[in-house]
């Protein structure tokens, strides 16, 4: 990402008010349901509808993103829900993420082929989950998309070379009323002493 990523997500969240309605990913509201809270990171999160979920829940969560303007709102939408949570404005790039210690780490409509799965895999503790939701390659034949470049969305299976190193739990290419996705539920195994 880049200064230009900065001014674009910047530019979008310029003038919008607070949100009034919270509204999570429901496939994280099911994902977690049984989990014990821990520490989250939550990358990519905009207005931080599931970080602030989540710290309803119970997490210590890291929220990250590029936009300072979109994580100002999000602040103070927290602030609505009582709750706090840890806003970081990084650029993914080049965020220098604290190693093994996080039980859960949520992506939601953000691809990056790059870095993330890297910085995902040094974030997670072991045992660790990732849910990780965003575009897959049927967006682009839908009528409905603002997505039109191949780049902003995933080929089939690819969630799985790209996050090979981890236990694949679920994975799955589903049509929603909204947009068609890739979701993928992984673990980071636990280290053998």
């Amino acid at each position: 990402m880049s200064n230009a990523d900065r001014e674009k997500w910047d530019g979008k969240y310029h003038g919008k008010s607070v949100p009034q309605v919270l509204a999570p990913n429901p496939w994280l509201i099911e994902s977690v349901s049984d989990l014990a809270a821990g520490r989250c990171l939550d990358l990519a999160c905009g207005l931080g509808h599931d970080a602030i979920w989540l710290a309803q829940q119970g997490w210590s969560v890291d929220a990250v993103d590029i936009s300072p303007k979109g994580l100002r709102l999000a602040s103070k939408f927290a602030d609505q829900h009582n709750v706090r949570v840890n806003w970081i404005a990084a650029d993914l790039d080049e965020f220098a993420v604290s190693e093994n210690q996080y039980q859960l780490v949520t992506v939601f409509r953000f691809l990056d082929r790059t870095h993330l799965p890297s910085l995902v895999e040094r974030a997670l503790a072991p045992g660790g989950l990732l849910i990780y939701e965003t575009f897959s390659f049927r967006q682009l034949d839908r009528d409905d998309s603002h997505i039109k470049n191949p780049a902003f969305v995933l080929q089939p299976e690819e969630f799985k070379s790209l996050y090979a190193n981890l236990e694949v739990i679920e994975y799955a290419e589903v049509e929603l009323p909204d947009r068609s996705v890739a979701r993928l539920l992984a673990k980071r195994p636990a280290t053998c002493e």
